[in-house]
């Protein structure tokens, strides 16, 4: 199996959707990603979204809501990404990750965060393994004014884009000013196999939903 570490975003009319996830585990005929830590409400208004080592992740997962707990910090995705930086940067290198927010003075706002520059913010943005897929699909698609529906859609085909790699499973969270909150898994299925005279023929078949 491929193992891959996808997550790619968009900022659309008056909120940011973000789509994050890793390759299929199977679990009797459904793909289920258990890697919740890839994608991760920090606060009412704050998503973080993360790939890389997974002892990496769960440390910047665990000290940004350390931080917005302190802090109070409902929803200021640049303070936030900020304080990203610094814990990519001191201790969790391999991470790279987008933190999506919606505050009442910005409204969305979405950062990428990496070691590898400052925070910088974006429109729309991939990283993980998918990146090269995703980005074209993104800078072709995306555009100021979209829709909650339009923007999923794109994200949608990131996700076939991933997909042709090999099978992987998603979950969609939505940041805007009602707060932050799960939009939609995308898990893979496979048919059983088909039997004939006691034998199996046939192969597994991602069913994409």
């Amino acid at each position: 199996m491929v193992v891959m570490d996808s997550l790619f975003g968009v900022v659309g009319d008056g909120f940011v959707a973000v789509a994050a996830g890793t390759s299929a585990v199977r679990t009797s005929y459904v793909f289920s990603n258990p890697d919740h830590d890839r994608l991760t409400q920090l606060g009412s208004h704050l998503i973080l979204a993360a790939t890389g080592l997974s002892s990496d992740r769960l440390r910047l997962r665990d000290e940004l809501k350390a931080t917005c707990l302190r802090g109070g910090n409902s929803g200021d995705a640049a303070a936030a990404a900020a304080v990203a930086r610094l814990e990519v940067l001191g201790h969790a290198q391999s991470v790279s990750a987008v933190v999506a927010g919606y505050d009442g003075r910005e409204g969305p706002s979405m950062y990428a965060v990496s070691a590898a520059a400052p925070p910088e913010r974006v429109s729309h943005g991939a990283a993980g393994s998918g990146a090269g897929l995703c980005g074209p699909v993104l800078e072709r698609l995306s555009r100021p004014g979209m829709t909650v529906k339009e923007a999923v859609e794109i994200l949608d085909r990131c996700i076939k884009e991933v997909r042709r790699i090999g099978l992987a499973s998603f979950v969609i969270m939505v940041v805007d000013k009602a707060g932050a909150r799960e939009y939609a898994k995308r898990l893979v299925v496979v048919k059983p196999k088909p039997e004939l005279g006691g034998r199996k023929f046939g192969g597994d078949t991602p069913m994409q939903n």
